[in-house]
C-alpha cells in the first residue's frame, strides 16, 4: 500500500524543466541538513529524514513547502535523540527575533 507521500505513478503532466533559484532560506536549511548528517556529526541521515516526512501523517505533509518539511523532520528527530527540545529551540528563536511590541 502507498503512503500519502508517495506519488510515484500518479498523472501529474509534464515536468516544468526549469531550474528554479533557492531563496536564502532554503540554502540555510540544506546547509544546516549536509552538517547534520556529515560524517563527523552524524544527528540525522537521510533514511531518518524519510522516516520523519513520512510520519507527519497526510494533513501535515500536505500543508508544509519541501524545505519546511525538512525543518520539522530534522527537529523532530533531534527531539527524539535528546539533543534539543521544541521548547528549548522556541525559546532561542523568541530571544534572538523578540515579537515587535505596541507602543
Amino acid at each position: 500500500m502507498r503512503g500519502y507521500h508517495d506519488i510515484g505513478g500518479d498523472k501529474a503532466g509534464p515536468v516544468p524543466q526549469v531550474e528554479l533559484p533557492w531563496t536564502e532560506w532554503e540554502k540555510r536549511v540544506e546547509a544546516i541538513r549536509n552538517l547534520m548528517g556529515d560524517s563527523t556529526r552524524r544527528l540525522v541521515s537521510l533514511d531518518e529524514m524519510r522516516r520523519g516526512f513520512e510520519s507527519f501523517g497526510i494533513e501535515k505533509y500536505k500543508a508544509l513547502s519541501f524545505y519546511r518539511r525538512r525543518i520539522e523532520a530534522m527537529i523532530d528527530i533531534l527531539e527524539e535523540k535528546g539533543v534539543l527540545t521544541r521548547e528549548e529551540l522556541d525559546a532561542k528563536r523568541a530571544a534572538l527575533f523578540p515579537p515587535e511590541t505596541s507602543v
